[in-house]
C-alpha cells in the first residue's frame, strides 16, 4: 500500500495501473489492451508528491504531481470546469467537451476524468481528479490508480 500526505488529507492506494497491449505491440490500430500494475516511486514533498513511473509510454510514464487543487474545489462541476479550462476548446462542439469528461462513483467519493484523446489531442491520455466525500479535489494528473483500493483519510 502506498501513502501520499497532502496536508489536509492522506491518500492511500494499492497500486498504479496502466493499459498495455496484450501482445506488446504498441501499434495504434491494436485493440487488444489489458490493465497491468505500474512500477512507481514516490517522492514526498510537504503537501504533495511526485510519482515517477518506470513503465508505460507518453503521459503514463511522465512524472506525475499528486496534489490538492488550489483554489480548493468541492463540487463536481467545478472540477469538470477546471479540467476543461486547461486547453483551448473554442470551436469544439459542446457535446464533444461534455463527453470527454466522465464521472465514476466510489466509496471514497467521485473520480472525474478528462479524456484528452477524445478531444483530438495526440497522444491523448486521461487526466484524473479525485473528489473526496468530505474534502477538496485532488489531482493525480495522468496517473491512474487502482481506484477501488483508494482510501482518503483526514490528516491529524
Amino acid at each position: 500500500m502506498y501513502s501520499i500526505e497532502l496536508g489536509l488529507v492522506r491518500l492511500d492506494f494499492r497500486t498504479a495501473i496502466i493499459k498495455v497491449p496484450r501482445n506488446g505491440d504498441y501499434d495504434s490500430m491494436n485493440e487488444d489492451w489489458i490493465d497491468t500494475e505500474q512500477e512507481i516511486e514516490l517522492v514526498q514533498a510537504a503537501q504533495s508528491a511526485t510519482v515517477f513511473c518506470s513503465t508505460g509510454r507518453f503521459a503514463q510514464k511522465e512524472p506525475h504531481l499528486v496534489e490538492i487543487l488550489f483554489p480548493h474545489l468541492f463540487a463536481e462541476k467545478e472540477v469538470a470546469a477546471h479540467l476543461l479550462s486547461k486547453s483551448d476548446m473554442s470551436g469544439s462542439p459542446e457535446n464533444m467537451m461534455r463527453d470527454a469528461v466522465k464521472t465514476d462513483h466510489y466509496s471514497w467519493g467521485r473520480l472525474i476524468s478528462m479524456d484528452w484523446g477524445s478531444m483530438g489531442y495526440a497522444p491523448g491520455g486521461v487526466e484524473y481528479c479525485l473528489l473526496p466525500i468530505d474534502g477538496p479535489a485532488i489531482s493525480t494528473g495522468f496517473l491512474r490508480l487502482d481506484w477501488p483500493s483508494v482510501q482518503i483519510h483526514a490528516s491529524s
